[in-house]
């Protein structure tokens, strides 16, 4: 089960039980100097995120804590693409294949992953330059078409930085 489930789980749950408990109070709850009814801190303590200990470039021997958990659940294979200028990267797991117009074939690269708690990020390095492709998750536009792609996409390449969507495939 993701994180995300186990949350969402979480939440309803917490939802749940403060709904059944204020119906069993007969008498209402005095009401606090800030006009909150006293609801405040039944709502922070079920919107509060989970924080599960993974490892991190952070964490390891010397680096001591934990980190938000990676609540970005991606596809194996995904398909990224921007336009204007148009590029294109097909991501399999540790392998990047990056293509453009002039170079349709793609050159392919060995990235890395990094989870952060709404982005994942997939670096390596492309004709001697750090490329970086930043994936988060929510409706993107291509511009260029109706379609709407679940993610959208920030890639670097060195200092020029571009945007695009993507898919899984």
């Amino acid at each position: 089960m993701s994180v995300r489930r186990i949350f969402r789980a979480l939440v309803l749950t917490g939802l749940a039980g403060a709904l059944v408990t204020g119906c069993r109070n007969a008498a209402p709850e005095p009401e606090d100097d800030t006009g909150q009814g006293g609801a405040t801190d039944a709502a922070i303590a079920i919107v509060a995120s989970p924080s599960v200990a993974v490892e991190s470039p952070r964490s390891g021997p010397g680096h001591a804590g934990t980190v938000a958990a990676d609540t970005l659940a991606l596809p194996a294979r995904l398909r990224a693409t921007g336009t204007e200028p148009f590029w294109g990267a097909d991501i399999d797991g540790t392998a990047l294949t990056y293509s453009t117009p002039d170079f349709p074939a793609g050159a392919k690269i060995t990235v890395t992953r990094r989870a952060g708690s709404d982005f994942v990020e997939f670096a390596g390095t492309l004709d001697g330059k750090p490329l970086t492709l930043r994936i988060a998750a929510g409706p993107c536009s291509d511009g260029m078409s109706d379609r709407v792609y679940p993610y959208a996409v920030t890639r670097e390449i060195g200092p020029d930085i571009e945007r695009g969507c993507a898919r899984g495939r």
